[in-house]
């Protein structure tokens, strides 16, 4: 078992044990006989204890089970040079927290679906294989960092080809399985080389996008609390400036959509679509899967706090 406190232990367990004191000495002082007394503080120690359970919400571990899953295999290529730190997304958030953020929203809508994640940079890893647990997706590109400026060594969009290469495939053997793509970048080449055809990729594809991140008039990149990083020629702050026809040779290579993201809002009609088109199957999950437990606790507490007010009814006060 698991637990995912609602409100944190450390905020939740003192709130309630101050008004378990305030009601026991409450109890205490009613002129009652000693046995009912011993009751009604056994009633509010139960109630509390179950509101406890309830916030700690508790889940139990699934293997294998059967669950509803889509015809769907979604691989992430995300670029994450130093550029995509730029702050010109959404206003002044960084290009990256807008991918995270849009990603998020893309997993959680085509729920179901297998998920890949390969990330890009001086070289390109394969973060996460195809796989049906959502979570550990999520985990995946929560440990995308921003690379340190003196390991940075130029931005490549064909770092990515092998590793795209490598999954489309394996996507592609499975029968009756559509393979989306989604290539995620500012369309930045910094290294000088020439940016590869992708053709070669498109009978691999069915679908997806390429999601380019950034505005033409750039951010900056933060290389500390109080200071941006340099250009190296002029020692003023460096400005990255998305670089749209890249992006769209690549979408247009891979025979995809090529989407400017100023926000989730700009790809919501394409997983729509995505979803649109998928269909619906009974399956194994191959992962673990969590379950919530906290309706255990619900019954028990709705009878008690019943109990406790036909009494407050009765008495007319606590």
């Amino acid at each position: 078992m698991i637990t995912k406190p609602i409100i944190p232990v450390f905020v939740a367990l003192p709130v309630l044990l101050i008004i378990l004191c305030l009601y026991i000495a409450v109890i205490l002082k009613r002129h009652t006989r000693i046995r009912y007394k011993i009751l009604g503080v056994l009633r509010i120690v139960a109630i509390i204890f179950l509101v406890f359970l309830i916030n700690l919400r508790i889940m139990s571990k699934r293997y294998n089970a059967t669950v509803e899953m889509k015809n769907l295999d979604v691989l992430f290529v995300v670029d994450t040079t130093m550029s995509m730190w730029a702050e010109d997304y959404d206003g002044s958030k960084t290009r990256m927290s807008g991918v995270l953020k849009d990603t998020e929203y893309i997993i959680d809508e085509l729920s179901g679906s297998n998920f890949g994640l390969i990330r890009f940079d001086n070289y390109a890893q394969v973060l996460c294989p195809f796989t049906q647990d959502h979570e550990t997706v999520k985990d995946a590109f929560s440990t995308i960092k921003m690379p340190d400026r003196y390991y940075a060594k130029g931005t490549s969009l064909n770092t990515a080809y092998g590793e795209m290469k490598g999954l489309l495939e394996s996507s592609s053997t499975k029968e009756e399985r559509q393979t989306i793509l989604f290539f995620i970048s500012d369309g930045e080449i910094t290294d000088n080389s020439a940016l590869k055809t992708f053709k070669d990729l498109e009978p691999l594809v069915d679908a997806g996008a390429v999601l380019g991140y950034g505005t033409e008039k750039g951010g900056k990149m933060q290389a500390g609390t109080f200071y941006y990083i340099q250009d190296s020629e002029t020692y003023k702050d460096a400005v990255s400036v998305i670089d749209e026809g890249n992006l769209k040779r690549l979408a247009d290579d891979l025979q995809i959509d090529y989407i400017h993201m100023g926000s989730t809002a700009n790809v919501k009609y394409l997983v729509e679509s995505i979803k649109d088109g998928s269909s619906l199957t009974m399956e194994k999950s191959d992962s673990v899967s969590y379950e919530d437990t906290y309706f255990l606790y619900v019954i028990p507490l709705v009878i008690l706090l019943g109990i406790e007010m036909a009494l407050f009814i009765r008495r007319g006060h606590l």
